[in-house]
């Protein structure tokens, strides 16, 4: 087949759904083809209302609620075999069990407003950012905090500014938890002298400082690994960031975005100015942590990492350097609107080539059920098959979120089990084709020219399930 022109409606229809979208749902390449460009642009605005999946999901306050709930009762049944001299629960375990309905159904959601979103292009800006500020289930102190992380932190200020979205993530019950802000403490402040057990984690005047959190915004939320700072900026940094902790107060009374959980303790924070890549911030309690916040949005080198991390989810693994350096330009010159940013990455030439990026588990899942509405599966089983493919959804297995390049989804049980969801959604979804060709109208409509000729001839001659199975496992549909 020969490369389609990238300069007609019908091409550029489907690289905006495919690129920049989550997959074409039927007749949606059809309807946009008219202005693909101007169908992207106008979804680079704030969503102005939450979609119902989401919000009937438990606020801030609830999730922390159900944490401590959760860690009291397997406290309590912990103590009761030891008294009893029987097994002793694997506490991870138990956490995972104890919380998986909640989370099928927060996972359940958050995929269904993807598969049938009017907006996928900010619903992938959406998981893209939600990834960048990752806080994991795998921790079980943070076991039920993704969902409203995402929805409190990320979704209102997607198409905002990136500073305010820094200083949300930071001052998150969710991040301080999973990056251990909340036994953060000032190695000379006033409760490192006079101790107190209080709080609620109380912390140890023994363990001094705790410097992940600084760590983890310098090298991974703005001036990435190379962006020039020293590890006496992360202990500045880190001292700044001392005594921001999470109120003690009954959790389910919270606003439901859970800000007024946190809380600046002056008597947890280290005293003094504090030097950070060569500034010196005399600030006093929490706006000296604002102020390093501030400057890092507007550092250089958060401005290319930045740059570099968002060309490579919508342009290459390897991200183009002329890419590059127009999107970091956008984000220095507007100060971090991603509003401007978004639309600085729509206008992107190399964004308009052939589709190559290889779709993550979860962008497979999601591009399934878009081309073939009401394929998403619920509960476990949907937890089970991204397990399987190697991505868990919000269950990252670090602060570094799911990796974003081919190389780390292409292994050969990676394609097996790709192909095995494939075979299983046909199954699940071929009664709604009466015909081989009805498979392949599916195809050409969510593909379009970029349909392959062997592929075309694979789906023709098929029956229903393997034609499905074909279309969904087809390289084609596995690229974006």
């Amino acid at each position: 087949m020969q490369t389609p022109d990238a300069t007609q409606p019908a091409v550029q229809a489907v690289l905006a759904t495919q690129r920049f979208g989550l997959g074409a749902r039927p007749g949606e390449n059809r309807a946009i083809a008219g202005d693909p460009r101007g169908w992207l642009r106008a979804q680079t605005v704030p969503e102005m209302e939450l979609p119902t999946p989401l919000a009937s999901l438990p606020a801030t306050g609830e999730d922390l609620w159900a944490f401590f709930g959760a860690l009291f009762d397997i406290g309590r049944k912990t103590r009761r075999a030891r008294r009893r001299d029987e097994p002793i629960p694997d506490g991870d375990l138990a956490f995972e069990r104890h919380f998986a309905p909640r989370y099928q159904a927060a996972l359940h959601a958050r995929l269904s407003v993807a598969a049938e979103t009017d907006t996928p292009f900010r619903e992938r800006l959406i998981h893209f950012w939600a990834n960048h500020f990752t806080i994991s289930s795998a921790r079980p102190v943070t076991i039920a905090l993704p969902p409203s992380f995402e929805r409190d932190v990320v979704r209102p200020h997607v198409m905002g500014r990136f500073e305010d979205m820094l200083g949300a993530s930071t001052r998150h019950p969710g991040m301080l938890l999973y990056l251990d802000n909340e036994r953060n403490l000032g190695p000379n402040s006033h409760r490192a002298e006079n101790p107190e057990r209080r709080g609620l984690i109380p912390i140890d005047p023994a363990t001094g400082l705790n410097e992940n959190l600084a760590r983890e915004i310098l090298e991974l939320h703005t001036l990435g690994v190379d962006g020039g700072y020293s590890q006496q900026d992360v202990t500045r940094f880190a001292m700044t960031l001392s005594g921001w902790r999470i109120r003690v107060r009954p959790f389910f009374r919270s606003r439901h975005d859970g800000a007024d959980l946190v809380r600046f303790d002056a008597k947890s924070h280290e005293p003094g100015a504090q030097t950070v890549l060569g500034t010196v911030y005399a600030q006093e309690n929490g706006a000296q942590a604002e102020a390093v916040l501030h400057d890092l949005v507007r550092h250089p080198a958060t401005a290319r990492f930045i740059a570099q991390k968002l060309v490579r989810h919508f342009v290459a693994d390897v991200p183009p350097e002329p890419a590059v350096a127009r999107i970091a330009q956008v984000f220095r010159e507007s100060e971090g609107d991603l509003a401007e940013v978004s639309r600085a990455l729509v206008e992107l030439p190399e964004a308009w080539q052939r589709p190559s990026k290889l779709r993550r588990p979860e962008e497979l899942v999601i591009a399934g059920a878009r081309a073939v509405p009401g394929s998403l599966a619920a509960g476990p089983d949907l937890v089970q098959t991204l397990t399987e493919m190697g991505q868990r959804p919000q269950w990252a297995p670090s602060p570094a979120g799911f990796p974003d390049v081919a190389s780390e989804w292409r292994g050969g049980d990676a394609l097996w089990k790709r192909l095995a969801w494939a075979q299983a959604a046909a199954a699940d979804s071929a009664d709604a084709f009466g015909g081989p060709n009805d498979v392949l109208t599916r195809a050409a409509d969510v593909l379009g020219p970029y349909l392959g000729d062997r592929t075309r001839r694979a789906l023709g001659a098929a029956p229903p399930t393997t034609a499905l199975a074909a279309l969904l496992s087809s390289p084609e549909f596995q690229r974006r």
